[in-house]
C-alpha cells in the first residue's frame, strides 16, 4: 500500500499512504493475504483509526494481484453512494494516475464492459458494492472475498431474516476448500450484558470479536519497560487542562504522557497479543483511539468531558466511537422518594419554562382512558414536566370521549411560556400498541403539518423491545381496518427503540442539580414541579434491568415492570419525539434560530449560549485486563511489494 495508495482525504491527502502513521494495521493486513490460513478477520474499532483505508486498499490489491469476485456490503444505499463518490472512486483514480496504468475499468453508465457506481470491473473479477438492507444485493452472486462494513448497524431484513446469513451464502462455493476470505470492520454499538454476545440485540462486531482470539495492541512503558494495553479505567483525565491527561501504567503506575505514548507507538516494539487464543478462534483485533496516531490523550480527554455533559447518550457515543467498545446501559431506577424530595416549586403546571425550546406530548391509550405527559426539552437535553393527566373515557372509537379530551389537551391547546407568550405543541406521539386501528384512524383524521418544520405533528408509535433499535426509526405505512371499512396504507407507524431510551432516562434521573445543592443543573437534568404526586414518580421508576440467566450464565439483560408504567412509556415516547425534532442533530446555530423564532429575548437567543450549556436560561425578570507478561522480541518483517507470502503487502 505504501507504494500504491494515494490518500484522498484527511491531513495527508495527496500523499502516499504510510505504515508509520498506522503501524497497528500491518498484522491485520497479513491476515488478509491468501497465504494466511484464516477465513475471517474481525476488526472492532473506534473512529479515526485509519482502519477503513485498509478495507479499500485490500479491494485494490485484490483487483491487481489476487483477482477474485469481491462483495463489499454496507448498511444503507446512501452510505454506499457516499463511499463510492467520496472514497473508493477517488482512490481508484489516484491509484491509476500514480501507477500509470488502468486496473479497474473506468466508471461508465452505458458500457457493459465498464464499471458503474456499484460494480467495479477488473480482469479476473468484479467488486460489488451491496446494501445490507437489500435482499437483491445479497443474492445471486458468487464471491471469494468479502467485506462487512459497519457491521454493527446491520439490521434484520423484514421477511428475510439475518443479512449476515444471506451475505455468507455468497461464499458457499469456496467453503469446502476454505479458500474464501472475509473482513469484518465496524465501530461497536450495544452490549446486552451477555457474556458470549449471543443475546438478541447484542452488537454484531462485538459478538464476532468475542468468538475471536481477541488481540489487543501492547505498548512498552517508558518508565519500567513492561508492556501494557490501554485500560480506559486507568486513563486520568485532567478536566481543567486536558492536554495534561495521562495514562497510569498497569505495572509501575507511571503517568504516561502524550509525548511518551507517541514515542512508544513509533518505537517498533508495539505488537498485537491474543488474549483468548484457541484452535477454533479466528484473528480478531481491537483498535481504539489510544493507539491511533490521529488522536491524542488530549483529544480523548476532551471527548470524555463532552460526553459526560451529554448524559447517557454522550457516554454511549464516547464508548463506541472513541474507546471502540460496546456500551452497556446501566438503567438503575432511582428511589422515587428522592425524586419527590427535589421537586421545584418554580416549575409551574401548564407553563413552558424559559429553556424549553421544544414542547412535546405522549399518550398511552388504555381500555378506559388515556395517560398523557407533556414535557419541554432544552438544547442541552434538560427536561421539564409541563403537564400530566389521565383522560377518562371511551377509547373504542376515534370519536370516543377520551380521544376528544386528548385533542383538547394537546393539539388544540395553547400554552404560555415564561414571558406569557403563546406556545403550541411541536409533536404528539400516540401509542398504537393497544386499540391499534382506532389510534391509526384518530391520527389520520387529526393529522396536520407543523407550521415551522412541515413535518407530521402527530405520530402513531410502536415501542420495540431490544437493545439494537434507534430512538425513532423509519415509519412504515399500515392499513386501517375499523368498523368494516379498510383504508389501504392509511397511516404511518413509527418504531421507537424503548430499551436504550429507558436506560438514558434513568441515568438522567440520577443527575444532581440546584435543588440538591449543586451550583448548576447539568445537561440532561429532569425538572419536576411541586404539583406532581407520588403516583407519578412511582410510575416513572416502575421498571428495572435484570440479568437473563440461561444455563447458569448471564445471557443478556432485559427490562421488567410491575405493570403500572404508563407514564414511563409516555416519557420514553417524548424522548423519541425530541429526537424526531432534531435534539441530537441541531447545531448551536439551529438552536439560536429556534430561540429567536420562539420569541426569546435577544440575550437568551445568542449563538454562544448553545455551545456549552450548563444551566438553562431564566427569564429576564427571574475491559477486562489482558495478560501483561512481557513477550519475546517481535519478529522482523519479511519481504516487500504488494505482497509476499504471509507478510507486508501493505508496504507497497
Amino acid at each position: 500500500m505504501a507504494e500504491n495508495i494515494v490518500l484522498v482525504d484527511g491531513p495527508h491527502a495527496g500523499e502516499l499512504w504510510s505504515l508509520a502513521n498506522a503501524p497497528y494495521l500491518e498484522e491485520i493486513a497479513d491476515c488478509l493475504c491468501d497465504d494466511h490460513p484464516c477465513n475471517l478477520v474481525t476488526v472492532r474499532k473506534s473512529q479515526q483509526t485509519g482502519a477503513s483505508i485498509l478495507a479499500l486498499g485490500w479491494c485494490l490489491y485484490i483487483a491487481d494481484r489476487e483477482p477474485a469476485n469481491t462483495l463489499y456490503v454496507a448498511p444503507g444505499i446512501d452510505m454506499l453512494r457516499d463511499l463510492n463518490s467520496a472514497k473508493l472512486q477517488p482512490l481508484i483514480r489516484a491509484w491509476h494516475k500514480h501507477i500509470k496504468r488502468t486496473v479497474i475499468a473506468e466508471q461508465t453508465s452505458r458500457s457493459g464492459a465498464g464499471s458503474t457506481t456499484y460494480e467495479k470491473v477488473f480482469p479476473g473479477g468484479r467488486l460489488w458494492l451491496g446494501n445490507a438492507n437489500s435482499v437483491m444485493d445479497l443474492s445471486s452472486k458468487t464471491a471469494k472475498k468479502g467485506i462487512k462494513d459497519e457491521l454493527s448497524k446491520w439490521q434484520d431484513i423484514p421477511g428475510f431474516g439475518d443479512p449476515e446469513t444471506l451475505f455468507e451464502g455468497r461464499f458457499t462455493a469456496f467453503r469446502r476448500l476454505k479458500s474464501y476470505k472475509i473482513l469484518e470492520i465496524s465501530t461497536p454499538e450495544i452490549d446486552t450484558g451477555d457474556e458470549l454476545g449471543e443475546a438478541a440485540g447484542h452488537c454484531r462486531i462485538d459478538r464476532s470479536f468475542k468468538r475471536s482470539d481477541q488481540r489487543f495492541y501492547f505498548l512498552p512503558c517508558p518508565e519500567c519497560g513492561a508492556f501494557f494495553t490501554h485500560n480506559p479505567d486507568r486513563f486520568q483525565v485532567d478536566e481543567a487542562r486536558p492536554h495534561r491527561s495521562v495514562y497510569l501504567c498497569d505495572h509501575c503506575g507511571h503517568g504516561i504522557t502524550e509525548t511518551e505514548r507517541v514515542a512508544a507507538l513509533k518505537s517498533g516494539l508495539c505488537h498485537w497479543r491474543p488474549t483468548a487464543p484457541g484452535p477454533d478462534r479466528h484473528p480478531g483485533f481491537h483498535i481504539d483511539a489510544f493507539i491511533s496516531l490521529m488522536m491524542s490523550y488530549e483529544a480523548i480527554a476532551e471527548d470524555k468531558i463532552k460526553a459526560e455533559k451529554r448524559g447517557e447518550k454522550g457516554r454511549k457515543d464516547f464508548t463506541n466511537l472513541t474507546l471502540g467498545r460496546p456500551f452497556r446501559f446501566r438503567g438503575d431506577a432511582p428511589d422515587y422518594e428522592k425524586l419527590m424530595a427535589r421537586r421545584d416549586p418554580e416549575v409551574r403546571r401548564g407553563r413552558v419554562p424559559a429553556g424549553g425550546l421544544l414542547l412535546v406530548a405522549a399518550a398511552d391509550v388504555q381500555m378506559r382512558g388515556i395517560w398523557l405527559e407533556i414535557i419541554a426539552v432544552g438544547a442541552d437535553r434538560q427536561t421539564w414536566t409541563v403537564d400530566v393527566d389521565y383522560l377518562d373515557g371511551d377509547t373504542s372509537h376515534p370519536m370516543g370521549e377520551a380521544f376528544q379530551r386528548l385533542r383538547a389537551a394537546t393539539i388544540d391547546r395553547t400554552f404560555r411560556d415564561a414571558w406569557d407568550r403563546p406556545r403550541r405543541l411541536d409533536a404528539l406521539a400516540v401509542d398504537a400498541g393497544y386499540r391499534s386501528h382506532v389510534v391509526y384512524a384518530w391520527v389520520r383524521n387529526n393529522q396536520r403539518l407543523h407550521p415551522d418544520t412541515g413535518r407530521d405533528l402527530i405520530l402513531a408509535v410502536d415501542g420495540r423491545d431490544g437493545w439494537g433499535h434507534p430512538a425513532i426509526g423509519t415509519p412504515k405505512l399500515v392499513d386501517i381496518d375499523l368498523d368494516g371499512h379498510r383504508v389501504k396504507q392509511g397511516a404511518k407507524l413509527w418504531p421507537v427503540g424503548t430499551w436504550p431510551l429507558k436506560g438514558s432516562f434513568y441515568a438522567d434521573l440520577q443527575l444532581q442539580g440546584v435543588m440538591s445543592g449543586q451550583p448548576a443543573n447539568p445537561p440532561g437534568y429532569c425538572h419536576f414541579g411541586a404539583w406532581l404526586d407520588e403516583a407519578y414518580f412511582k410510575q416513572l421508576t416502575d421498571e428495572r434491568l435484570e440479568d437473563v440467566i440461561v444455563r447458569g450464565r448471564v445471557a443478556g439483560r432485559r427490562w421488567v415492570d410491575t405493570g403500572n408504567n404508563h407514564l414511563l412509556d409516555c416519557r420514553v415516547y417524548n424522548m423519541a419525539l425530541a429526537e424526531y425534532l432534531g435534539l441530537s442533530t441541531m447545531t448551536p446555530q439551529d438552536w439560536a434560530a429556534l430561540a429567536r423564532a420562539r420569541g426569546l429575548p435577544d440575550e437568551l437567543s445568542k449563538f454562544d449560549l448553545f455551545t456549552a450549556r450548563s444551566a438553562s436560561p431564566e427569564p429576564a425578570e427571574v475491559v477486562r485486563p489482558p495478560e501483561t507478561a512481557t513477550p519475546g522480541t517481535p519478529s522482523e518483517p519479511e519481504g516487500d511489494g504488494w505482497i509476499k507470502p504471509n507478510k507486508d503487502w501493505m508496504k507497497r
